[in-house]
């Protein structure tokens, strides 16, 4: 069961433009318990985790080497919340590329659409970057959070 919302499609990526994707958010997830009791909705930082992978999908549609390497978010500003993204929700992501690649950097306006209205729009610089996991480790986690 997916725990957090992710790219389930990539509808179009065009080279230098941008990118469209889809998803949906999870029906099931954790986090609804305390966000919020009664009125679960997409808690901010997971809406800018979707932006993020349509970002890493571009990405990877471009044909850049991604082995042991991430997209990772740098920056984020002029964040808009303008509707809740409640569970089961079908969402599609458009990503304007805006600048880069410079030092490995692309800037991106993003927007998250529900219902062909912009629920959350931002602007994001994300940087390709070496995982500091070589490829195949395996975390595990202890403790009675596990």
């Amino acid at each position: 069961m997916t725990m957090f919302p992710c790219v389930e499609a990539v509808e179009w990526v065009k080279p230098g433009q941008g990118i469209t994707a889809r998803g949906h958010v999870p029906v099931e997830a954790e986090f609804f318990k305390d966000h919020f009791p009664g009125f679960p909705i997409l808690p901010g930082v997971l809406a800018l985790e979707i932006l993020r992978q349509t970002a890493e999908c571009y990405v990877r549609a471009k044909g850049v080497e991604t082995a042991g390497r991430r997209v990772r978010l740098k920056k984020v500003s002029r964040v808009k919340f303008a509707d809740y993204l409640k569970p089961g929700a079908a969402w599609q992501s458009h990503m304007e590329l805006m600048d880069g690649p410079q030092n490995g950097n692309l800037v991106w306006n993003g927007r998250i659409l529900h219902e062909g209205r912009t629920a959350v729009s931002a602007r994001l610089e994300v940087e390709i970057q070496r995982d500091p996991q070589p490829e195949g480790a395996v975390v595990s986690f202890t403790g009675e959070n596990a």
